[in-house]
């Protein structure tokens, strides 16, 4: 402990958890014919470290809070599920959405979403990320 303390003086740090899961779903924009992407979703989970501390954010507590989130999306037709029944579920407004949904798991926990990116290919992608600091 005192090598910690020494060699952490007092600056302040926190953890950073990423985690990665995938669903797949269809969408449609504008007039475009409806078409299929497995989406991947990588989120970032910081929470403060403290001194001696062992244990993290529960990694697998957390992918299943996701996967039970993109369970409604998996293999459906997204214009057909709210609220893009009414938005257009482009991977800009479906990462908005998803990181609303999965801040709502963390609130009254030490542990705060700080981003939520999402690919609809593997070379585009989308960030959706919290501004103000931990």
């Amino acid at each position: 402990m005192h090598f910690l303390r020494s060699f952490l003086g007092g600056a302040k740090y926190v953890y950073e958890v990423g985690i990665i899961d995938f669903f797949n779903a269809r969408h449609a924009l504008g007039d475009e014919p409806a078409h299929a992407h497995s989406w991947k979703v990588e989120i970032k989970v910081r929470r403060p470290r403290y001194l001696g501390e062992q244990s993290l954010i529960g990694i697998e507590e957390t992918r299943d809070i996701m996967r039970r989130l993109f369970a409604r999306y998996e293999d459906r037709f997204l214009n057909d599920i709210p609220p893009f029944t009414f938005q257009e579920p482009t991977a800009e407004n479906l990462a908005a959405y998803l990181f609303e949904q999965l801040d709502k798991e963390f609130r009254g926990t030490e542990a705060v979403l700080q981003s939520l990116t999402i690919w609809e290919s593997p070379t585009n992608y989308v960030t959706f990320r919290r501004i103000q600091e931990l």
